[in-house]
């Protein structure tokens, strides 16, 4: 009788078991189970994409925004200059501004196209000294002599929750933006600072 039992129950594991091997109902559960993470990982990731170009679109605007300011007047104070660059720092808003720095320097350019610093104003950052040499290349297109050039430099990193899990394989924290943008005065040829 327990000899019957052992084969019968045998012959019970062998069934189930074959029939778990033809049984294909489960499969797309477990091919689920693996792609699952894959895809949470690219939805954080194009969330993550999202808030890199709207602060890179608003970089832009900051950089864009301030030096058109500064060349739209001949003259400006360092009271004036701070408020500006203050204001211009709301527009990354609502994201942190702490780590943002802006610098302006008004560029002299001489008959040879070498670009050297006028004046200069930062925020978060320190001002570039005057007679140094400009900070980035002005394209020949924008220099001429006697006329002064503005240019506006923008900086910052955002750091997000994926960038930071991330940073351990990337060997950075998070995203960083440094553009430029540059103008001419649009009063007069050059732009004094009190």
């Amino acid at each position: 009788m327990i000899m019957k039992r052992s084969l019968a129950l045998l012959a019970f594991a062998r069934s189930r078991i074959r029939r778990f091997a033809r049984d294909r109902s489960a499969a797309s559960g477990v091919e689920f189970a693996l792609v699952l993470p894959i895809l949470i990982m690219l939805l954080f990731g194009t969330a993550d994409l999202g808030h890199a170009l709207t602060v890179s679109r608003k970089i832009d605007e900051i950089a864009a925004s301030a030096g058109d300011m500064i060349a739209q007047q001949s003259t400006w104070t360092q009271t004036d200059v701070a408020k500006l660059l203050s204001g211009a720092s709301f527009i990354l808003q609502p994201y942190d501004t702490t780590g943002l720095t802006i610098t302006i320097t008004v560029n002299d350019v001489d008959n040879s196209g070498k670009a050297t610093v006028n004046w200069s104003a930062a925020l978060n950052t320190s001002s570039l000294g005057s007679g140094t040499a400009s900070a980035i290349d002005i394209p020949a297109k924008i220099q001429e002599a006697g006329v002064q050039v503005v240019l506006t430099r923008v900086q910052y990193t955002l750091t997000t929750p994926v960038s930071a899990f991330f940073s351990n394989f990337t060997g950075q924290n998070g995203y960083s933006f440094d553009h430029h943008f540059f103008n001419r005065p649009r009063v007069s040829d050059t732009i004094s600072y009190n």
